[in-house]
């Protein structure tokens, strides 16, 4: 398959729209999708108002949106260094090396912006860390959670 990745900003609604269907999959708590939908949009907005964000896409060669990263800079209130943190990573087709192309952009991005790592949360049970492991990326911390 032909694609490329390019900056993102442009596709902000189509990114928005793919994300919030395929994050709903991911949901602990299940919810109606409406009441989803409306939390779902106030977070977005939460998070966009504040940091430095950058989005890429994986876009085919007629066009057609295929996938996108979004990363924000921060920084790490652990080792005090300018991170990325990767709030989401999400493609149409999985096999097709769109994924592995989007991280790659992203690391870069990353980079170049003088962030020391990338940063991302994954679920245990999420196959994904297993595709992180093989990027490079090592587990260094558990987030522990308790129901209330």
């Amino acid at each position: 398959m032909e694609f490329y990745v390019t900056d993102g900003e442009d596709y902000l609604d189509e990114i928005i729209a793919f994300d919030k269907l395929v994050s709903y999959n991911f949901l602990k708590f299940p919810i109606p999708f409406d009441e989803y939908s409306e939390r779902y949009e106030k977070l977005i907005r939460e998070l966009l108002s504040r940091g430095e964000h950058k989005f890429f896409v994986a876009l085919g060669k007629n066009g057609k949106f295929l996938g996108h990263v979004w990363l924000c800079m921060t920084l790490d209130t652990v080792d005090y260094v300018k991170i990325a943190y990767i709030y989401d990573i999400e493609v149409k087709q999985k096999g097709e090396g769109i994924g592995s192309a989007l991280l790659k952009r992203a690391e870069e991005f990353a980079k170049e912006k003088g962030a020391k790592k990338v940063v991302l949360r994954v679920d245990l049970s999420n196959p994904a860390l297993e595709w992180y492991k093989r990027k490079g990326y090592t587990e260094r911390a558990v987030i522990v959670e308790k129901e209330i």
